[in-house]
């Protein structure tokens, strides 16, 4: 199992490298744009953020609120991003009360990523009182409701 993984892991990069030199977007593919900017789900809600400014207005709600802000940088070409996205999407009807999700798009919102830090999908920032407190790179689930358990409280 572990030799597919590293395959399958080893392909999706070497594929978003063949594909971000056709593109002069930063990471790559061009989303196609939808017309719902949040996703919800019963009781909690993924919120779809496209401009650094939307971001931070968000993030500012949250602090204000004393709630975690937990962002999922994520691309449409990443085949780990879209395995982990139902996890996300029922982590935040379990912990919605508690934490605000959001998930950013690198290629819609490339400002976000280079703020962060970010350089490999998907990867999750936590942020608490306005400051980021921890991140997870990787499609780990159980690390994810692990995190979000600990920084929600």
């Amino acid at each position: 199992m572990k030799l597919e993984l590293t395959s399958i892991v080893a392909l999706i990069a070497a594929l978003s490298c063949v594909m971000a030199s056709s593109s002069p977007r930063p990471f790559g593919i061009t989303r196609t744009t939808t017309s719902n900017n949040i996703l919800s789900i019963r009781g909690g809600a993924v919120h779809e953020s496209s401009t650094l400014g939307d971001l931070d207005s968000k993030i500012q709600d949250a602090a204000l609120q004393n709630k975690l802000t937990i962002i999922d940088f994520t691309a449409q070409w990443c085949g780990p991003c879209k395995a982990i996205a139902p996890v996300y999407k029922e982590l935040s009807e379990e912990f919605g009360s508690s934490a605000q999700f959001i998930k950013v798009d690198v290629d819609d919102n490339p400002e976000a990523a280079q703020k962060f830090g970010v350089s490999a999908m998907p990867t999750f920032v936590f942020i608490k009182g306005g400051e980021v407190v921890d991140r997870l790179m990787g499609a780990n689930a159980a690390r994810l409701k692990e995190l979000i358990a600990e920084w929600s409280l």
